[in-house]
């Protein structure tokens, strides 16, 4: 009878460290993807920006994130890095081999500090320059 509990005990605490290790897994899964989610929105946020522009300039500009989200944001670490918007002409031609004008590419990229190290991601399209010209 002893024995019996003994291998019941041991068998439960084998199945209960399996279980704690599936949720740990799942927990940190679960993190990353949030942290995913939260880098995609601070890309789509600064392209939906940049897009937006009435009139496109060829150039670079950096722009702590903080400034973006305000004071509020102090709490969530993860909210501190730079945005780094790039506007350059592009010469582009169409199947015909004419030159497509006005035709600007958008990179945006955004860096943080997570891990112990300097992270980035990057976004890119081409807009038309005259797309919101009336």
């Amino acid at each position: 009878m002893l024995l019996e509990i003994v291998i019941a005990m041991g068998l439960f605490a084998a199945v209960s460290v399996s279980l704690v290790k599936a949720l740990s897994m799942t927990s940190r899964t679960a993190s990353s993807i949030q942290d995913e989610m939260r880098i995609q929105r601070v890309l789509k946020s600064a392209m939906i920006d940049a897009l937006s522009n009435p009139t496109l300039e060829e150039g670079e500009t950096t722009v702590d994130l903080m400034d973006i989200t305000g004071d509020g944001a102090e709490q969530l670490p993860f909210l501190r890095g730079d945005i780094e918007t790039v506007i350059e002409l592009m010469e582009m031609e169409n199947e015909d081999g004419q030159l497509l004008q006005d035709m600007y590419r958008i990179r945006v990229t955004f860096y943080w500090f997570a891990d112990g190290e300097w992270q980035q991601q990057t976004a890119e399209t081409w807009r038309y320059a005259n797309l919101y010209m009336q």
